[in-house]
């Protein structure tokens, strides 16, 4: 796939998903041909409708990057007062149709004296405009020497390790910059495509992005191994990088989730006609990304965390535009749940969620509203039917499934109808749907049977899954702790279950309804 570099001076925005297979054209068949044709050539037999919507869920790419460009215009002087903004919107936005188009950038910074303190006489700060003027090309040297060597995460600790990462950074609080992601529609570009909302919707969503460094990756060599982002705060959802123009070779970025990859080439030389472009790419947090080595020049780029947060729908002056009734995902959903899927007599309809969430956070679980992608667009597309759905945390009982059947089988509890009958009934779903988030903690040991004393917990947490759940996806490979209780063999141990983030539709027996 090209980059977004390759497609001129326009702003644009790359939607990255797996293209729909076209159906092949069906030629009309007589009741002379259907007869005679031999049996290799029927048609196959019509799957059912909730096989064709896995089918469907299956071939659809879950969104999880987006990125484009925008070109640098020298705006000529002029005499014309501008507009004022109005409301923290940019003065003189452009209309739906008109290319973004963005003014030089300048960044600033503090200059730190001979004793490292910030220097308090003379010239406090220094700054670069980009793209760089002809014959100041060595000016990029002043900011190099405002950089610190960067570090990364592992575990709890920071650490430094050129041979994993090898960059330059500089914190916010010793730069500012005139770049600004609201004005240039980027974030309202990441609210509608890595946020899907619907018009009209009573609970709209909004991006907030929180500038967080400033790096540099310099040749020879300069990189950042494979790693995964840790997310600063339940609401954060991903990460804004934005490249701005400076010659430099290599250092790509690569972008994976769920065995796809998605590569960002934002190698630039002054003497390309798109050279004065600012570049971005988005990307959710649990996405594994790594920038490969820069052969030549210097890669200068922003990094912005994002968060979810409520809002009004309207960020810069820009309406949402998006409306969820125009997407192939909800014909498919509708078409296939326009009657009840459960002939009446009642069951659940589940969906994994394909993203990795913080959900068990015990202050702040901000779900549904930091869903993303196609979970986003599910819970959208449910909620639009009205079907009621809810997001929960749900556990697969795996090791402790013989704990279960060997409780089942036990005297006196044997003979225990409710028992018997909740055995029979709902603990062969293997899955226990959460009745609230956050880790669930057993209090006190019970002297029970393993297998009777592992019901209460799940009973207490949660609600066994009925025999007719219904799922849609398979779990994705993030998990997060959901239960912690304690364990008597040989010696006292900790057991922990596992738990992932799926979204629920109930649809009830006929009987319950009336």
């Amino acid at each position: 796939m090209a980059d977004s570099s390759d497609r001129g001076d326009k702003p644009v925005a790359r939607l990255l998903f797996k293209p729909r297979q076209k159906a092949k054209p069906v030629e009309p068949a007589n009741e002379a041909a259907e007869d005679t044709a031999p049996p290799s050539e029927q048609p196959p037999p019509e799957k059912p409708p909730l096989d064709q919507l896995r089918a469907f869920l299956a071939n659809q790419n879950h969104l999880f990057t987006c990125g484009g460009s925008i070109p640098i215009v020298e705006r000529p002087e002029t005499t014309q007062p501008r507009r004022a903004p109005t409301r923290g919107r940019p003065s003189n936005p452009p209309t739906v149709d008109e290319p973004r188009t963005s003014e030089p950038i300048t960044i600033r910074w503090d200059v730190a004296g001979t004793d490292g303190e910030t220097a308090q006489r003379g010239n406090p700060c220094d700054k670069i405009a980009l793209p760089l003027a002809p014959g100041s090309e060595n000016d990029i040297q002043r900011l190099l020497d405002g950089t610190q060597p960067a570090t990364f995460g592992r575990g709890r600790e920071d650490v430094y390790d050129e041979t994993y990462r090898k960059a330059l950074k500089m914190d916010t609080t010793a730069f500012c910059s005139t770049f600004d992601p609201y004005s240039l529609g980027i974030v309202d570009t990441i609210a509608q495509v890595l946020l899907p909302s619907i018009v009209d919707s009573s609970t709209h969503r909004s991006v907030r992005a929180e500038l967080y460094k400033l790096n540099l990756y310099t040749s020879p060599s300069g990189k950042f191994k494979k790693h995964v982002d840790t997310p600063r705060s339940p609401s954060q959802f991903g990460s804004l990088v934005v490249c701005l123009p400076l010659e430099h070779e290599g250092g790509q970025l690569k972008v994976r989730h769920e065995g796809r990859e998605i590569t960002y080439d934002w190698s630039t030389s002054s003497t390309k006609p798109d050279f004065a472009t600012i570049r971005w790419a988005a990307f959710y947090s649990d996405c594994e990304h790594e920038i490969l080595e820069v052969t030549s020049g210097h890669r200068l780029t922003l990094t912005y965390n994002l968060y979810a947060v409520r809002g009004t729908g309207r960020l810069t002056g820009v309406s949402q535009t998006l409306d969820i009734t125009h997407l192939p995902l909800y014909q498919a959903v509708s078409n296939t749940l326009s009657e009840d899927p459960f002939g009446g007599k009642g069951g659940t309809l589940g969906f994994w969620c394909s993203h990795a969430y913080a959900f068990n956070d015990p202050i702040e679980t901000p779900l549904p509203d930091t869903l993303k992608g196609v979970d986003a667009a599910i819970w959208e597309v449910f909620q639009k039917l009205n079907l009621n759905p809810t997001v929960s945390a749900v556990i697969e009982l795996d090791d402790q499934w013989h704990w279960l059947e060997n409780w089942a089988d036990l005297e006196p509890y044997k003979s225990d109808v409710e028992a018997h009958k909740l055995w029979e009934l709902a603990v062969p779903t293997k899955q226990v749907a959460g009745k609230e988030f956050g880790v669930f903690i057993e209090q006190y040991y019970q002297e029970l049977p393993e297998g009777l004393r592992l019901n209460e917990i799940f009973t207490s947490w949660g609600r066994y899954l009925g025999e007719k759940t219904q799922w849609l996806t398979t779990p994705a490979s993030q998990s997060e702790l959901q239960i912690a209780y304690a364990a008597y063999g040989n010696q006292a141990s900790a057991e922990t279950i596992y738990s992932h983030c799926a979204i629920l539709v109930d649809f009830p027996a006929e009987e319950e309804a009336a």
